[in-house]
C-alpha cells in the first residue's frame, strides 16, 4: 500500500475489491476443497486469516496518511472537505469489513463444522 493509492478514493476501492476476492469466493473454495480433511480446513481459514490482516493492515495505513494529510491542511488554513469525506468513507470500511468476516465465516463455520475457530 503506499500514500498515493490511499488519497485516490477509486483506486483504494479497486485494490479492496480485489482483496475481498477470497470472501467472495468462500461458497466455490469450499465446494472444492475435502472439508473433512481438518487440515483442508486449517489451510483455507490461514488464507481468510491472511487476507482480513492485509485489509486491517491498509485501512489503518490509509487512516493515518489521510489523518496526516488533514492535519497539514489544517496547519496551513487550507480547506480539507474532501480529505475529510475520503476518511469518513475510509472509517466505514470498519463497519463493511465486520459484514463481510462474519458472512464469511459463517460459510466457513457451515462447511468445517468440526474446525474450531480460534478466539
Amino acid at each position: 500500500m503506499s500514500e498515493r493509492v490511499c488519497l485516490d478514493m477509486s483506486h483504494f476501492k479497486s485494490v479492496l475489491r480485489h482483496l475481498r476476492k477470497v470472501d467472495d469466493n468462500i461458497i466455490l473454495r469450499m465446494n472444492t476443497t475435502n472439508t473433512a480433511a481438518a487440515g483442508e480446513c486449517q489451510i483455507m481459514f490461514g488464507v481468510l486469516q491472511t487476507a482480513y490482516a492485509r485489509r486491517d493492515h491498509d485501512i489503518e495505513y490509509c487512516l493515518r496518511v489521510l489523518d496526516r494529510k488533514i492535519d497539514e491542511r489544517r496547519a496551513e488554513n487550507t480547506p480539507s472537505f474532501s480529505l475529510q469525506t475520503q476518511r469518513r468513507w475510509l472509517d466505514g470500511e470498519h463497519g463493511v469489513e465486520r459484514i463481510v468476516r462474519r458472512r464469511t465465516l459463517d460459510v466457513f463455520r457451515t462447511r468445517c463444522p468440526f474446525f474450531e475457530l480460534p478466539k
